[in-house]
């Protein structure tokens, strides 16, 4: 049996400007590097035994917090990445509904749409299950951290709930450093334990923007 964490990445300024990053963006701002502190003190406590974390600079960045916290080594796995968003990255919410009216209203409605020719929820979901495999793989010790982002957690969490990409809106949006518990037997079976858990936040919780 393996037990592990899923965090997302702290803030950054294009999530607190509501621009989609996808697979650009930035490292974090000044709330978002005292979120990741705070990860790192929880995941100190937890006593985590190694960090695997997208290899983007916003997930990159909080990893580093953790790693040095808890003494331990960070590994990066470009599997974790967010959303593949194509046209769509370092643009507005206001800028892509002005340029691309229909996909933008597609989307709002919660269809799976390949948003400026990027990936879809589902190939994103399929994507994280590879990095997830692959981690537990490597027979770390429990539990560990797998540092991503909030769309892309939130597609793979909807993948084991057995829940469509269209339906990705019955689950509540995975904040900056909130926390997901996962366990997963020999057999590659899953439980979730804990979603979106924000309690080491007090006094940094923003409302959730994810790509």
């Amino acid at each position: 049996m393996t037990v592990f964490y899923f965090a997302r990445h702290g803030e950054t300024d294009d999530n607190a400007r509501l621009v989609f990053q996808g697979q650009g963006g930035r490292g974090l701002n000044a709330r978002g590097r005292a979120q990741a502190r705070r990860l790192a003190q929880r995941m100190q406590r937890a006593r985590v035994s190694a960090v695997v974390a997208s290899d983007l600079e916003r997930a990159v960045e909080t990893a580093r917090f953790v790693s040095t916290a808890c003494g331990v080594a960070a590994t990066y796995d470009p599997d974790l990445r967010e959303v593949d968003l194509g046209a769509w990255t370092g643009k507005s919410h206001e800028e892509i509904a002005d340029l691309y009216p229909e996909e933008w209203s597609a989307w709002a409605a919660g269809l799976d749409v390949r948003r400026g020719g990027g990936e879809t929820y589902a190939e994103l979901a399929e994507r994280v299950d590879r990095a997830v495999a692959r981690a537990c793989a490597m027979e770390l010790r429990d539990p560990f951290l797998l540092v991503s982002h909030g769309g892309a957690i939130k597609s793979w969490v909807a993948k084991i709930l057995g829940v469509s990409a269209e339906g990705l809106r019955a689950l509540a949006g995975v904040g900056n450093a909130g926390i997901t518990i996962v366990e997963r037997d020999a057999r590659g079976r899953v439980k979730l334990h804990a979603w979106n858990d924000t309690s080491h936040l007090e006094g940094l919780l923003v409302e959730e923007q994810t790509d």
